[in-house]
């Protein structure tokens, strides 16, 4: 069994080897892949950011929902996690009823850490009307997306948010 673990050791080590001595002429070359995926990609998360603002200020729900992964999973502040696409719905669905949206989102940072997986950090500013009472209320609010591609596209997999106004202020 030793010896067994030995020469699977010993030829683990010598593909490594190989793979490192052929890795500068790859290495630049992924580099350079590595960034231009990473441009498009950048560009492809914005341009989710952009959709998913425009349909949430428009109260779309079939719109926002279309920007999300079927296993999506949402992080509301003060409100219980709301995990699988039905229940996301059902969300949107409950949030439109209760109040209409007109917010601006500004990108803080975005990260591709994989050819699947990225986040964006953003902040959002504008007014939240409350449609029972019709008062507009502040709105500043920091958010977190992680996004995974799909089929080639990049989808809304987890979204939390929270405000970032002090409770007096919401």
């Amino acid at each position: 069994m030793r010896r067994n673990f030995c020469s699977m050791a010993a030829a683990v080590l010598f593909v490594a080897g190989c793979s490192l001595q052929a890795a500068p002429a790859s290495a630049a070359a992924q580099t350079v892949s590595a960034a231009a995926t990473n441009t498009a990609d950048e560009a492809a998360i914005k341009e989710v950011l952009a959709s998913y603002e425009t349909a949430l200020n428009a109260s779309k729900t079939e719109a926002v929902m279309s920007l999300y992964a079927d296993d999506a999973v949402v992080l509301p502040q003060e409100t219980p996690t709301v995990i699988g696409s039905k229940a996301v719905t059902q969300f949107y669905v409950g949030t439109f009823k209760a109040i209409k949206l007109d917010l601006k989102f500004q990108i803080a940072e975005v990260q591709v850490v994989s050819n699947e997986w990225a986040f964006l950090r953003t902040t959002s500013n504008g007014t939240i009307k409350i449609l029972a009472t019709g008062n507009d209320v502040p709105a500043h609010n920091q958010e977190l997306f992680l996004l995974r591609k799909e089929a080639g596209l990049w989808k809304l997999a987890r979204y939390g948010f929270s405000s970032a106004l002090a409770p007096a202020q919401r």
